[in-house]
C-alpha cells in the first residue's frame, strides 16, 4: 500500500477513533451521573434513617411517661403486692401516629431468680444456691450452671467444686476471663461452658440479673421457680400454688398458710421472696415511614419514684 493511500485513508481511522473516544466519554459521564444520583440516595436514606431513629427514640421517652405514670397508679391501687392481672401487665393497645405506629408493653422482672442473689456481702448464699440447682435439675439443665454462675460473680479466682474461673474461660473461643462481678444482663449466663444453647432456651424464662438482694415475686413465678423452693414439692403442688399464673398473694404468711395446706413446710426467713416487683422492662415496637425500630427501658419503682436504669434500642 502506498503512502499516498494510507494518508487518504486516516481521515476515516481518526473520526473512527473520535467517535470510540466519544462513546467512552459518554458511557463514563453517564456512570459518574448514575454514581452522583446513587450517592445522592444514599445520604438521603441515611439522613432519613437518622432522623426516623432520632423521633422513634424521643417517642421512647414518652412512652417511659406512659409506663411511669402505669407503675405508679398501680402503686396506688395495689401498693403491697403485684399481681399478672396488674395494670402495668395489660399491654398499650397499639397506637397510630402519622406514618407509623407504636405498640409497647411492660414486663415485670420479680417473676425470676436471680442470678445476683447466688452470693450475700460476698459470700455464697447456700440457700439460694441449692434453689437454683434444684431450679436447672427441674428444667433438665446441668446443675454445674448453678458453681459456675457463683465463680463467674465472684470476686475471688479460685473455683468451686464444679466451678469456672479464669482457667476455664481462657480456654474458651474466643478466650475471656470471669468477671468477678455482679452480672449486669442475664445473657452473661451464655458464657459459662456448662450452660449451651439448648440448655439457655430453657432457662432463659426463668432467670434475671437485678441487684443484690431482690426477691422473687411468687405471684408471678412460673411452677418451676415454685417447685425450686422446695424439694419435696411436686409439680401438681406448684401448678395449684402458681394458679396458672393468675395468683393474687397479698402478703408472705397467706402463702406460708397455702403451703401448709398442701402439707408443705412454710418458707424460712432467708427465703428471699415476696408478693411485689420493684423492676420492669419497657418494651416497644415503632414502625415510621415503613421503617421497624425496636427499644427497651429498665425501670425502677420505689417509694412512689419510677426511675430509668437503662436505655437501649433493641431487647433487655
Amino acid at each position: 500500500m502506498s503512502v499516498a493511500r494510507r494518508y487518504r485513508q486516516s481521515p476515516l481511522r481518526q473520526r473512527g477513533v473520535a467517535l470510540i473516544f466519544a462513546v467512552l466519554v459518554l458511557a463514563l459521564a453517564s456512570v459518574i451521573v448514575v454514581g452522583m444520583l446513587d450517592a445522592g440516595e444514599i445520604t438521603q436514606a441515611r439522613t432519613r434513617n437518622s432522623l426516623r431513629a432520632e423521633q422513634t427514640w424521643q417517642l421512647q421517652l414518652g412512652l417511659e411517661a406512659w409506663a411511669g405514670e402505669a407503675l405508679r397508679e398501680d402503686e396506688r391501687q395495689s401498693p403491697n403486692f403485684d399481681t399478672n392481672a396488674d395494670l402495668w401487665a395489660q399491654p398499650l393497645p397499639p397506637l397510630d401516629i402519622p406514618g407509623g405506629r407504636i405498640i409497647g408493653r411492660l414486663r415485670e422482672q420479680g417473676g425470676c431468680f436471680n442470678i445476683n442473689n447466688l452470693q450475700r456481702n460476698g459470700e455464697p448464699n447456700s440457700v439460694q444456691i441449692e434453689r437454683f440447682e434444684r431450679l436447672l435439675r427441674i428444667l433438665g439443665v446441668n446443675p454445674l450452671v448453678a458453681a459456675q454462675a457463683l465463680d463467674f460473680i465472684d470476686a475471688d479466682i479460685d473455683s468451686s467444686a464444679g466451678g469456672a474461673e479464669d482457667g476455664a474461660h481462657l480456654a474458651s473461643a474466643p478466650p475471656r476471663r470471669a468477671a468477678n462481678r455482679p452480672m449486669t444482663h442475664v445473657s452473661e449466663l451464655r458464657l459459662l461452658p456448662a450452660l449451651d444453647a439448648e440448655a439457655w432456651t430453657l432457662l432463659q424464662p426463668h432467670v434475671c440479673a437485678l441487684p443484690e438482694g431482690t426477691p422473687l415475686n411468687l405471684n408471678t413465678a412460673s411452677p418451676a421457680l415454685w417447685m425450686s423452693l422446695n424439694e419435696a414439692m411436686t409439680r401438681r403442688q406448684a401448678e395449684i400454688l402458681a394458679r396458672e399464673g393468675r395468683a393474687q398473694y397479698r402478703e408472705v404468711p397467706e402463702i406460708n398458710s397455702e403451703l401448709e395446706r398442701l402439707g408443705l413446710a412454710r418458707l424460712p426467713p432467708s427465703a428471699t421472696v415476696s408478693v411485689i416487683s420493684s423492676y420492669f422492662v419497657l418494651e416497644a415496637d415503632i414502625v415510621l415511614d415503613d421503617l421497624p425500630f425496636t427499644y427497651a427501658s429498665l425501670l425502677h419503682r420505689g417509694d412512689g419514684l419510677v426511675t430509668v436504669m437503662a436505655r437501649t434500642r433493641g431487647r433487655l
